[in-house]
């Protein structure tokens, strides 16, 4: 049966309702066709305002509703419970649930692409900086009197499970800083590795961060917004410094020692004082041997049996982790003579679409999404420029060529409005405020002007801001670009 998709019409997520249908041979990939029935899914969940409880239907509905096999449905249903969408229910009134997804799984998904793309410490830092130094001075504008104290506590503590960014994005009011600043602590998490005597800072460097970290609260208390930035700014920067001296020995040592087994690494992850489920835990030991092995795409890790017993674990939190690990895109179980635990390369693709996805979950306000894209954009040109004239970022500047093409031809204007905007960033270079970019461009709810008149003033608009890239003018570039983004502010819906 061969799946086809028409566009019949816009969606609650901004792109063509997928119309799938099946017709004689040849034959599609019936995962390709599951992708499909879920995305529609996904869709209907988020027209009817994401009804968390509410049954969408039993599994002969939904293969009659979507018009597909008892297979594909079944398959898509695997899809929506990995990203924590929905959920099937069995028994007297079951059926397809909706779920709430939880944000540290959509965190986690994230962190997991960025461990397989190795991002650098600098890329790492240049998000974290614009993403933190936005809140600084959101949060020194808005915080409350029930945040102060919150605020105060965690600076005085600072742990890895309560840190001061996260603190500072929740005093900022703009739940999109709420999402990314922790996801970002997750990716610092993942370069700087388990905590070894390298991350002994000794009593005086020690004083002096938690110097630092009350001197941030305290900026941000008083409402002062240029000294908030400053601190937070200048902590980020050496933070920075020190992560890349701990990795250096560490790097030098890395696979000289061998690896403890996974049973004992799991032993010393569910001695920590975290609160993670068994199954997340497990799920993260297996990403950290993959990683190890240098993620060997492509390649069995072990069968179900071997990798329980090396665990330690039943095959119930071993099927659980593996669900976790199979809705981040680092393996998934193969079937049949030869299968097992086979290794994935994540697809950035469905990085963007889970974070969107949430994001139209929390009903986001629209000033919200353009308030941390404008800083994110503003960054991500001013990079582009510097790097524009790299023989390296040959293939990125014809694709801002190639998208300012795509423009003045495009049925479907706002795509083409957004895929440049995501070329600029992939300019940059840094793959962190890309996909931002790109997950931001994807939810921003504009509604455009469709007449010839607008989409010419906005093509000439986007070419000069490209050709001041080109030209490596950084500061003409963010004039443009901050010009144009707030031009676009009267062009925002209310909602997603």
């Amino acid at each position: 049966m061969l799946a086809t998709i028409s566009p019949d019409r816009e969606t609650a997520t901004g792109g063509p309702e997928v119309t799938v249908r099946e017709e004689a041979a040849p034959a599609e990939p019936r995962r390709k066709l599951a992708e499909q029935v879920a995305r529609r899914i996904e869709d209907d969940i988020i027209d009817r305002g994401w009804p968390v409880g509410e049954v969408l239907g039993a599994e002969a509905e939904l293969i009659d509703r979507y018009g597909v096999s008892r297979a594909a449905v079944r398959e898509a249903i695997s899809i929506l419970e990995y990203k924590q969408v929905a959920a099937m229910r069995r028994g007297r009134g079951g059926g397809l649930v909706v779920r709430a997804p939880a944000g540290a799984a959509v965190a986690e998904s994230v962190a997991a692409f960025f461990h397989f793309a190795d991002v650098s410490v600098e890329e790492l830092y240049e998000a974290r900086i614009t993403l933190e130094v936005l809140a600084a001075r959101l949060a020194a504008r808005r915080i409350g009197e029930d945040d102060i104290a919150h605020l105060r506590d965690v600076a005085a503590t600072d742990t890895v499970a309560r840190p001061l960014s996260v603190a500072i994005a929740r005093a900022s009011a703009n739940p999109v800083l709420s999402i990314f600043i922790p996801t970002l602590t997750r990716v610092t998490g993942v370069l700087a590795g388990p905590p070894t005597d390298d991350y002994e800072l000794g009593e005086s460097s020690s004083a002096e961060r938690s110097r630092a970290l009350r001197a941030i609260a305290e900026a941000i208390v008083s409402g002062d917004e240029v000294k908030a930035e400053r601190r937070v700014r200048s902590h980020l920067q050496g933070e920075r410094t020190w992560l890349l001296r701990v990795r250096e020995p560490r790097a030098a040592r890395y696979g000289v020692a061998p690896a403890l087994p996974l049973r004992e690494r799991l032993a010393q992850a569910g001695a920590d004082s975290t609160s993670a489920k068994l199954p997340e835990k497990v799920a993260l030991i297996v990403r950290q041997e993959i990683h190890r092995l240098g993620w060997p795409t492509g390649e069995i890790l072990g069968n179900e049996p071997t990798l329980c017993e090396e665990l330690g674990v039943s095959r119930a939190v071993f099927r659980e982790a593996v669900r976790i690990l199979e809705h981040n895109g680092v393996a998934r179980m193969r079937q049949g003579p030869g299968g097992g635990l086979l290794v994935l390369a994540p697809d950035p693709a469905r990085v963007v679409e889970a974070l969107a996805l949430y994001l139209r979950y929390l009903k986001v306000k629209a000033t919200d999404l353009f308030e941390v894209r404008t800083a994110v954009e503003l960054k991500a040109i001013e990079l582009a420029a510097a790097r524009a004239a790299d023989p390296a970022a040959t293939a990125q500047r014809l694709e801002v060529v190639a998208a300012l093409d795509h423009e003045r031809v495009a049925e479907v204007r706002h795509r083409a409005h957004a895929d440049l905007h995501v070329a600029l960033a992939r300019l940059s270079g840094n793959r962190l405020l890309t996909l931002f970019t790109a997950v931001l461009a994807a939810t921003t709810p504009l509604r455009l002007p469709g007449n010839d008149e607008y989409r010419e003033r906005s093509a000439a608009t986007h070419q000069k801001i490209a050709d001041a890239v080109v030209a490596g003018d950084g500061s003409l570039a963010r004039h443009r670009l901050a010009r144009h983004l707030d031009a676009l502010s009267d062009w925002l819906q209310d909602s997603l």
